[in-house]
């Protein structure tokens, strides 16, 4: 008789158990430095699959000429995608964010970092605030570029540096490398 009642009810007890629970699901879903930065591997099925459509036209990639154009595409594949934020910590997996079109904003700053590393960005970022907000930063030749997982947001040279005046960079990673930048 479950289904007997109204979806407000449903999402009220689901709100309840979630709420009672979310200490567990924090603790389940705590993951190790080297799990993060495994998440932003460029070598993932969907992310190839990605990547694949968004050079498809152009063959053969050139990461020194193409990279740019290739990482506002991809760009703009991650800005279809809702943000939603929880109460607890939830790592959700880019083949559930691909089906949803739906991610915190640290998972969809892990996927475009992951797409970009696919396109041969050896310096792209996820950095993460002292306020826990995430944000991609990377550069191609001269300019240095940050992605706003939040809003979608392109940020250029200062504009990019401006973010982190008020709101300090406590660690970085992606595949390649972790920083604490609170240590320093």
């Amino acid at each position: 008789m479950a289904d007997a009642l109204p979806p407000e009810t449903k999402l009220e007890i689901y709100r309840l158990v979630l709420q009672r629970y979310k200490d567990l699901i924090n603790e389940k879903e705590a993951l190790t430095i080297s799990e993060i930065r495994q998440k932003v591997s460029p070598y993932n099925d969907l992310v190839r699959k990605i990547r694949d459509e968004i050079t498809k036209d152009m063959v053969p990639y050139n990461s020194k000429t193409q990279f740019f154009d290739a990482a506002q595409r991809a760009i703009s594949h991650v800005r279809e995608i809702r943000t939603c934020e929880f109460a607890f910590s939830f790592w959700m997996s880019f083949e559930e964010i691909e089906r949803l079109k739906i991610a915190t904003a640290m998972d969809k700053a892990i996927l475009l970092a992951a797409l970009l590393r696919s396109l041969e960005s050896e310096d792209v970022r996820v950095v993460v605030t002292s306020r826990g907000r995430p944000y991609v930063r990377f550069s191609t030749e001269e300019r240095r570029y940050l992605f706003v997982p939040e809003s979608g947001s392109l940020l250029v040279g200062e504009d990019a540096l401006e973010v982190f005046s008020n709101d300090n960079v406590s660690y970085s990673f992606s595949d390649l490398m972790y920083e604490n930048h609170e240590e320093q």
